[in-house]
């Protein structure tokens, strides 16, 4: 999946059928409850409406918290596809949240991170599921189109031996990743730019080396040095 879920700090997994099990407490003037199978619906028929499908799906539950992670069909490359993570509770200890992007990670230990956070609403007693899922999806399809348009820019620019060095001391400097990782990223640095007249780095390419270490560390931190590192990119390509 693109979208990770971990459940070790409480939490139990859980189908969507299983959600429909799930008692909901009654709401007062000011706050508003939603059962959490009907949320996912809600969410699924938003993403319909746009002409997107959901492909894989995820979730868990903490007492009245509800953790999941949604993959879609929604501008699949081979870099992955568009994937939501939800975080919400019915017991008023979590607003409604929605983050998205090419990769997202839940954790029933409160990790809760994607390229975007689309959604962050209250359960406040005006709450309106389908409004606030549409502007969230409006969010989620505009955000990931953006973040699919640095990828072919990344992809596109190419990298001298100097700047790549440069580029690598800057993100270890800014502690985007762990310092152990850096005579690993190295070594993936050729001994020439370029092949037969042919370049063989580009921003694209350092990403992809970083990310291909990134893999090594525990899931929260690897996810928290993904975003860091797209970040990064984003200012100096």
């Amino acid at each position: 999946m693109a979208g990770r879920l971990i459940a070790h700090a409480g939490a139990e997994y859980i189908d969507r059928e299983g959600l429909k099990t799930l008692e909901t407490p009654q709401g007062t003037d000011t706050w508003t409850p939603i059962p959490h199978y009907e949320l996912v619906t809600a969410l699924e028929g938003q993403l319909r409406a746009r002409g997107i499908t959901i492909v894989k799906e995820q979730f868990a539950v903490q007492k009245a918290k509800l953790f999941g992670v949604i993959d879609t069909d929604y501008q699949v490359t081979e870099e992955g596809g568009a994937a939501i993570g939800i975080r919400t509770a019915n017991d008023k200890s979590l607003a409604l949240q929605l983050a998205i992007g090419y990769r997202v990670f839940v954790c029933d230990n409160m990790s809760f991170a994607g390229d975007l956070i689309a959604l962050k609403r209250k359960h406040s007693a005006n709450l309106d599921l389908h409004t606030e899922f549409a502007t969230g999806i409006g969010r989620y399809v505009n955000g990931y189109a953006k973040l699919q348009e640095n990828i072919e820019w990344w992809k596109e620019r190419t990298l001298s031996k100097e700047r790549v060095k440069q580029l690598i001391y800057d993100i270890f400097a800014q502690k985007i990743l762990p310092a152990r990782l850096f005579h690993p990223v190295v070594r993936h640095v050729p001994d020439t730019a370029t092949l037969n007249g042919h370049p063989l780095m580009t921003y694209w390419w350092l990403h992809n080396v970083c990310t291909a270490h990134i893999k090594d560390l525990k899931p929260a931190p690897a996810f928290t040095a993904t975003l860091k590192l797209s970040r990064f990119f984003e200012k100096v390509g």
